[in-house]
């Protein structure tokens, strides 16, 4: 199986922890969300509830690990309460300060899920520097979808039409990205929205086009209705198949080089729906 084939969010704010997670088959774990407030990096709200003390999470990230847990990142961003917040701390600091918080806590990587504007070439060296201080580190990305025009190719944003991502994927400093396919049903490629089923191959297909190959290409859905706005649970192909039809779609795909596994919002919400998402896709190889 591919590394970080099976990618999950776990929300900060939730009750499921890092173990839990690896032992339903998630092999790659993100933390939403970890903040980062100039050269202060911390959590959202200032604790991971499932683990409430720094010796909980330290042991549950290490006990995970030991269940199969192949990466373990931690994401800033979000959409309600953007924790992404540097500041004019040179980009140096910022990754100084981060790297050492990673380590005491047995993070292997950070995930940028920006939904705000921001500046393109602060995140690209920051990147930059958080790989010159541990190239082991994997550096992740989960920008939404737009389009210029109907059927022209994809483009990725934080949101809108902010393309703050692109000189850091230019430049090849992301391992993989994981693509937001829903909550935006206007793009349209192949003859696809984001609510359809067929948008999962057709948008990857697209992506790659514009995404340099060394860089590997998740394309991520909802875990269940509840997990997005939009999307192909409330789409024309929505109904009692429906996970049968995603699990069909990613086989499509998951020979390609540049295919960097299955991307879900959220473990939680999997888990609320009594975990259909994983058990549809964890056999896909």
């Amino acid at each position: 199986m591919k590394p970080g084939f099976l990618i999950g969010y776990l929300e900060s704010w939730g009750n499921i922890t890092f173990t839990e997670a690896a032992a339903q088959g998630y092999d790659t774990l993100i933390m939403a969300f970890g903040s980062i407030n100039g050269p202060d990096i911390g959590i959202y709200n200032g604790v991971f509830n499932p683990c409430p003390t720094p010796d909980e999470l330290i042991a549950d990230i290490k006990s995970a690990k030991t269940r199969g847990a192949k990466n373990l990142l931690f994401s800033v961003g979000g959409a309600k309460n953007n924790t992404y917040n540097p500041g004019d701390t040179p980009p140096d600091d910022v990754a100084r300060c981060l790297v050492n918080f990673l380590k005491k806590y047995g993070f292997t990587g950070v995930d940028f899920d920006l939904e705000i504007n921001c500046d393109p070439a602060y995140l690209c060296q920051l990147c930059r520097e958080i790989k010159k201080r541990d190239s082991s580190l994997m550096l992740t990305a989960a920008p939404q979808i737009n389009q210029a025009e109907q059927g022209g190719d994809l483009f990725l944003v934080a949101g809108g039409n902010h393309r703050v991502y692109d000189l850091a994927i230019e430049n090849r400093l992301f391992d993989h990205l994981f693509i937001q396919a829903y909550n935006n049903p206007w793009p349209e490629i192949a003859g696809y929205n984001e609510t359809e089923l067929g948008f999962i191959p057709a948008a990857f297909k697209n992506l790659k086009r514009t995404i340099p190959e060394e860089t590997l290409i998740a394309i991520g859905q909802p875990a269940c209705i509840k997990g997005a706005g939009s999307s192909i649970f409330n789409g024309p192909n929505a109904g009692e198949n429906i996970y049968q039809g995603i699990s069909k779609q990613y086989q499509m795909i998951c020979n390609d080089p540049q295919f960097g596994g299955i991307m879900e919002w959220s473990i939680n919400w999997d888990k609320a729906a009594g975990y259909p998402f994983i058990d549809a896709v964890r056999n896909i190889n």
